[in-house]
């Protein structure tokens, strides 16, 4: 198999300065402003000239001003960059016969049918950047391995506007010895529960296979040795973004069940009003004082009703509480595998 993956570099402040050229060289930074008052928020995404004053992702607006004095803020508008998004995902289609999309500007490409090897492979990925520069004027960064997971990280090993590449007999070398942080899906506290451990490269886990299930949990210990043991595989699957939410900005943080749960009931009301179906997964997600977010889900063999959702939602609320002592600043809500249909969940219970 050979895999392609796409990422739209800085994605919505590059879309800014596409739109607007005087913008080029200005540390930009698009935001999600809460309405909580006139600088509350988050940074959804900045550019590199953004980046080299510290500000980040997820960082809370006020702080990122104090930061970039001279940076330009601008809110988000998610709608401008869907359109973009669609537009570059078809162009990205017409190089490979399945295409993953995995996010907004993520998309992941199975061209195995469509070249003869990895150089030829390398050859065509430099094709489809030419073409999205030249019809969309965006710059976008390809990695390309024999799995999705390979493929992706060496596409953020190389950004910005980066072609990289992992041949097939390279592959057990370089995920053996990769840093544990440059695994996908491995936050900073799974990494900070496997360093403790002495686990602090991928093939590491292969030694500590026998405890891996207890520190992280089946699913993800699974994940890990197979990435470390070079077996994984997950066929790239032709898809668009099957998960639908809504997220609710607390009128102040707190960790009172009663102050969120009215705010978790309307996550759910029009998370449910946008779906054209019944989910199959329903995912709790919390984002704390701190901006660090915190998801519990629970999967299904039927379509859940909206009822039925709001008690899930405040069970998998409670885990959160539970397992997590800081103040809650945002709540919402996934609904995931949208079903057509009708839900035989409740004849189960």
């Amino acid at each position: 198999m050979i895999v392609l993956f796409v990422d739209f570099d800085y994605f919505f402040a590059q879309v800014e300065e596409i739109l607007n050229p005087s913008l080029k060289g200005k540390p930009v930074v698009v935001c999600v402003y809460s309405g909580r008052t006139k600088d509350s928020g988050a940074v959804a995404t900045s550019n590199y000239e953004a980046r080299k004053l510290g500000i980040k992702a997820g960082m809370p607006i006020i702080k990122a001003k104090e930061i970039g004095k001279d940076a330009v803020f601008l809110p988000m508008r998610k709608e401008v960059y869907q359109q973009v998004s669609r537009r570059v995902m078809n162009i990205i289609s017409g190089y490979g016969d399945k295409l993953e999309i995995a996010s907004i500007d993520e998309a992941y490409l199975d061209i195995t049918r469509r070249v003869k090897d990895f150089d030829e492979a390398k050859e065509l990925a430099r094709k489809l950047k030419a073409e999205v520069l030249e019809k969309e004027r965006l710059r976008v960064t390809v990695g390309i391995g024999p799995n999705k997971v390979v493929a992706k990280i060496i596409a953020d090993m190389n950004k910005p506007d980066g072609l990289g590449i992992i041949y097939p007999e390279e592959v057990k070398d370089f995920l053996y010895n990769l840093d544990i942080s440059k695994v996908p899906g491995v936050g900073k506290i799974t990494e900070e529960i496997l360093r403790k451990v002495g686990i602090n490269r991928l093939g590491d886990v292969i030694n500590k296979s026998g405890e891996l299930v207890n520190l992280v949990g089946k699913s993800k210990a699974n994940y890990l040795l197979s990435l470390a043991n070079n077996t994984y595989h997950d066929p790239v699957e032709s898809r668009e973004i099957t998960h639908r939410g809504r997220y609710v900005t607390l009128p102040e943080n707190t960790r009172d069940l009663n102050r969120i749960l009215p705010s978790l009931k309307r996550s759910i009301e029009e998370a449910y009003s946008k779906v054209d179906g019944i989910p199959m997964e329903i995912y709790v997600v919390a984002i704390m004082e701190d901006l660090d977010i915190v998801s519990k889900g629970k999967s299904f063999k039927f379509g859940v009703s909206q009822d039925r959702a709001l008690s899930v939602a405040q069970e998998l609320l409670n885990k959160i509480l539970e397992s997590d002592k800081r103040k809650l600043r945002r709540v919402g809500v996934r609904l995931g595998k949208i079903t057509k249909s009708s839900t035989l969940e409740d004849f189960l219970h």
